[in-house]
């Protein structure tokens, strides 16, 4: 078995059995000193709690301002994580309002400092709003906490551990 530190991300190989019947033990991750709670898969119920927090219908087609909403035809708009475990990878924003979070949101990024519905990006003609949704540890741009903020292609700001980037470009015919 291996066990991925959700601190620093260091996976260290565990041999025999960590758990001696239990549910749940505490490791500490080598690399970072720090604990990890690890679940005993074969006596625990895997358990997903539900947000509490109201959130406007993901299809929704007014920005929480009222402002009309919609994708524009000639362009492409996605996202980019630049840092972070999801490193590498590209987000396609395939409707007007995205919503970023750990867990039920369009875009899913697995990271313990995002919260469940992090943050939003509204797109309409005068266009792209980011917003936080009363994230926990924020949403920043140039290290700077934000409510919300107008993004331009290139556009670069964090929340937990990943730094994403907005792109935005013509669509290819």
């Amino acid at each position: 078995m291996e066990v991925r530190c959700h601190h620093c991300g260091h996976v260290t190989p565990v041999t025999g059995d960590p758990f001696g019947g239990r549910e749940k033990v505490d490791l500490t991750c080598p690399a970072c000193g720090l604990t990890n709670r690890i679940v005993n898969p074969q006596l625990a119920t895997f358990r997903v709690d539900t947000t509490k927090k109201k959130v406007s219908p993901l299809a929704a087609e007014v920005g929480a301002d009222g402002r009309p909403l919609r994708l524009p035809e000639d362009q492409e708009i996605s996202l980019k994580a630049l840092e972070g475990e999801e490193k590498g990878t590209v987000y396609p924003v395939l409707k007007p309002r995205i919503t970023l979070g750990r867990a039920n949101c369009d875009i899913t990024v697995i990271d313990p400092l995002i919260s469940r519905t992090h943050c939003v990006l509204e797109i309409g003609d005068d266009g792209v709003l980011l917003r936080d949704l009363g994230s926990t540890n924020g949403t920043l741009m140039s290290g700077q906490r934000i409510e919300t903020a107008w993004l331009s292609s290139g556009s670069i700001f964090r929340i937990g551990r990943h730094l994403l980037q907005l792109t935005i470009v013509p669509k290819k015919t």
